[in-house]
């Protein structure tokens, strides 16, 4: 597999679309000046070109140094692919801090998945006079990712039923919680900086009751769009704003500008009594009254179920491990016995035949047999993995 010399169109047009396009020079806050698709060498004040002109020079200009900097770095065999992310991220981070990276280490000892891994790593920049995770470089990172690994020959299926993924914890703890910010690049002046937070008209714990809402009205028959106040409701059934409430109280608990119910709990409106009816006015028919007319009735959500951490489960029966924690202390103290007869004088022993000296190591090995045996099955009967 020979080392491709040259970025293929698929890469030049990933690094397009993530470095941008100016038609004219922009000045960067380092006093510097940006043109093109990220060209800053022959960049200078008042320049404009045109985009067939930019990409002539991001390819045979700004990317060359990359594409001889990798080739010459690089000892392993790389596909086209491979090739292309390589270049898009060294040209990204510079070259500089691409020798410096675990990507190109990893790379040359033959770690090709480690390697592609490494790449997540460069997500952070400056921005605001402050270092933080940028949603644009995460995006970059997991394209260039997807376009390393993607085999030459294309995609190797392989259905769920065949292999089914398991979950890796290793992974999950490599995860950083840290929120990434939005950026917004302003091409007046160049600067970088986090985009103001979008005025939302509702939130996502919002939206989640409206929507809980809405399938409430359509199961019990109202339309939320007609304006029907709450005294043409059905009686004794909570109206779509208390439930919305509600919902919110569950999901946003500790949210502002609202009011919610005490201890998340929905209240049915009272029902109005019967007007008097006069001596010449015929009787309604009148449904028969039910068991909570006139009583303010409590209807509370559903209690959640006890939740787990890390497989363990807080009702354990104890009959369910002490037979396997009694074994596996039975086992921890042949062990011990055993050892102090193997070590122990020969003064000290009792006497007997010549094969009371294999006694103290046979002891051992079968306590510890048993006791490993003990812990691991003891270690299932906590973890419920059985």
């Amino acid at each position: 597999m020979a080392l491709p010399t040259r970025t293929s169109g698929a890469g030049v047009e990933l690094i397009k679309s993530f470095e941008g396009f100016r038609a004219r020079a922009t000045r960067l806050p380092d006093g510097s000046w940006i043109v093109g698709f990220g060209h800053t060498a022959g960049a200078r004040e008042g320049l404009r070109v045109t985009r067939a002109d930019a990409e002539l020079v991001l390819r045979h200009h700004d990317l060359k140094p990359i594409e001889d900097l990798i080739g010459q770095r690089v000892l392993t065999p790389l596909t086209q692919n491979e090739f292309d992310a390589l270049v898009s991220f060294a040209f990204n981070i510079g070259p500089q801090a691409f020798l410096e990276s675990n990507v190109l280490a990893l790379l040359n000892s033959g770690e090709r998945l480690q390697a592609a891994e490494g790449m997540t790593a460069w997500r952070k920049a400056q921005v605001d006079d402050e270092v933080r995770v940028v949603d644009a470089l995460v995006r970059r990172r997991a394209a260039e990712k997807a376009l390393f690994l993607e085999h030459p020959s294309g995609r190797i299926p392989v259905p769920g039923a065949l292999l089914r993924p398991q979950y890796d914890p290793g992974a999950a703890l490599a995860m950083s919680r840290e929120r990434a910010v939005v950026i917004e690049a302003r091409t007046e002046d160049g600067r970088i900086s986090a985009a103001p937070p979008r005025p939302a008209s509702e939130t996502a714990p919002q939206a989640a009751a409206r929507a809980v809402s809405e399938r409430m009205s359509k199961l019990l028959g109202e339309e939320p769009e007609t304006g029907r106040s709450a005294e043409g409701a059905a009686p004794g059934v909570p109206t779509a704003d208390e439930i919305t409430r509600a919902v919110s109280a569950l999901a946003e608990p500790d949210g502002a500008g609202e009011d919610h119910p005490d201890n998340n709990i929905i209240e049915a409106r009272q029902i109005p009594a019967a007007p008097p009816r006069q001596p010449d006015e015929p009787a309604p028919q009148r449904v028969p009254p039910a068991a909570h007319e006139g009583k303010r009735e409590i209807l509370r959500p559903p209690a959640l179920p006890p939740s787990r951490s890390n497989g363990m489960n807080g009702d354990i029966s104890v009959m369910r491990w002490l037979p396997y924690a009694l074994l596996s202390g039975l086992g921890l103290w042949g062990v011990f016995e055993g050892v102090r007869r193997t070590v122990a004088p020969s003064v000290q022993r009792f006497p007997g035949s010549a094969g009371e000296a294999y006694v103290g190591p046979l002891l051992a090995f079968g306590s510890a047999l048993l006791s490993v045996l003990a812990i691991y099955y003891l270690y299932r009967a906590i973890t419920r993995q059985d």
